[in-house]
């Protein structure tokens, strides 16, 4: 009873945190921002993969696997990020933290289960700037995009699980954008300050099936329709007088305009496949793919920008030495590692003339430690990223970061008859 109300506190007090941004990646100023959620730490630790499902963890990015929840699970995750920006001349370093998620999942009998929480979906978090002798360019935006969900799984045969989420999306942003040119007088600020909302849904396929004594095989299917986001965007456009020492100083104001918009958000599919010996190892690969981004509230987007189709390669597992072992607690440790490849969708021209695909590339690893009693399943999760976005080439901007993620994932029975003789 005390871990309970210890973690119903903790999560009603990180929600809290979910206002904040994820990210500094000046690469979130396009479209609605940067897609910031990989899933719990044990799915970043494995190269984001979210095909592999087991009895006692949830998995936040198919709702299928909730068919195999057989323990009522509390999850929450944080995530520290440091980063190094560079281009042909200039570099520069940033750092962001925030809870990635919280998340409950309970178990129905031994075929079905459901899960509620929250989590991210898109963040922006940037200040670009230009000055030189004839034009003065700054821009910056915060904000984020949250996501509450209500996922069901059920197990339609001893191999197959189907399920479905519903989520709420909703979150503020605020983006800014001053410019002033030598000769004119003043200059011009607009500021967009956005509410979102709206409903999405995905639906999840999940199969697991001895093919021998040893071995398993796992393969999920997930797919996000297209949805609608409504934006209520309130507009704020300024001049000012520049100084000397770059500060903007207001002189005058127009009323704000109201205006509201539908945006898409694209559809999704992933399709996944592994291996491995239960509560030994695993291994597997995903494919994700999802539709073209380019949805902004802003009048200021960029030029020379092109949203595509994205696309998303991973692969990753785990290996335990021996999960009952009474002699060794590194033996009962999960350790996880993988890789991910992500076409981000953006292509950006940096010099006028040339352009290039925004990339992204991860490697991880992470450690999943047994805590509570020896014959459990809680554990603390930490995991460890490196990685980089985006290119130097045609005047654009390299990231390298490195990401620390921690995370809870704690177990208990609820609804058991007693019984006394």
């Amino acid at each position: 009873m005390i871990r309970s109300i210890v973690i119903a506190i903790a999560i009603l007090t990180s929600i809290n945190c979910f206002a904040q941004s994820r990210t500094s990646s000046p690469y979130s100023f396009f479209g609605l921002g940067q897609q910031t959620f990989k899933g719990t730490i044990e799915n970043r630790s494995m190269g984001s993969m979210l095909t592999y499902a087991d009895s006692v963890h949830i998995n936040l990015r198919n709702p299928a696997a909730y068919g195999n929840l057989r323990v009522t699970t509390y999850s929450l995750g944080a995530v520290h990020s440091e980063t190094w920006a560079s281009t042909e001349s200039e570099s520069d370093s940033y750092s962001a933290t925030s809870i990635e998620y919280v998340s409950i999942g309970i178990p129905l009998g031994r075929k079905a289960a459901f899960g509620f929480g929250l989590v991210p979906f898109n963040s922006v978090g940037y200040e670009i700037g230009n000055v030189t002798e004839t034009l003065y360019s700054r821009f910056t935006g915060t904000g984020s995009i949250n996501r509450a969900y209500l996922g069901f799984g059920y197990k339609i045969t001893p191999e197959l699980s189907i399920g479905g989420e519903f989520r709420y999306n909703f979150g503020e942003e605020t983006n800014s954008s001053s410019v002033a040119v030598a000769g004119v007088q003043f200059g011009t600020n607009e500021i967009n300050e956005t509410d979102f909302s709206g409903a999405s849904f995905n639906l999840g396929l999940h199969y697991q099936k001895m093919i021998n004594e040893k071995l398993e095989i796992q393969a999920s299917a997930v797919y996000s329709p297209e949805s609608d986001l409504n934006a209520k965007n309130e507009r704020t456009l300024s001049t000012f007088l520049l100084t000397t020492d770059l500060n903007e100083n207001i002189v005058s104001t127009r009323t704000p305009e109201l205006d509201e918009q539908d945006l898409k958000l694209p559809s999704e599919l992933t399709f996944g496949l592994t291996i491995g010996q239960p509560l030994k190892w695993n291994a597997g690969v995903e494919y994700s793919t999802r539709g073209s981004s380019a949805i902004t509230s802003r009048s200021f987007a960029p030029a020379g920008t092109t949203f595509k189709d994205a696309a998303s390669y991973r692969a990753g597992g785990f290996y335990i030495p021996n999960y009952n072992s009474v002699t060794s607690y590194w033996d009962r440790v999960v350790y996880r590692g993988g890789i991910r490849y992500e076409e981000l969708g953006l292509e950006i021209s940096g010099d006028g003339v040339n352009s290039s695909d925004i990339n992204e590339f991860g490697i991880s690893f992470g450690l999943g430690l047994p805590i509570g009693k020896r014959t459990g399943f809680s554990n603390a999760n930490i995991g460890f990223e490196i990685g980089q976005r985006g290119t130097e080439d045609f005047g654009l901007i390299r990231e390298r970061f490195f990401n620390v993620s921690i995370g809870l994932s704690l177990n208990d029975v609820w609804f058991i008859k007693r019984k006394y003789n």
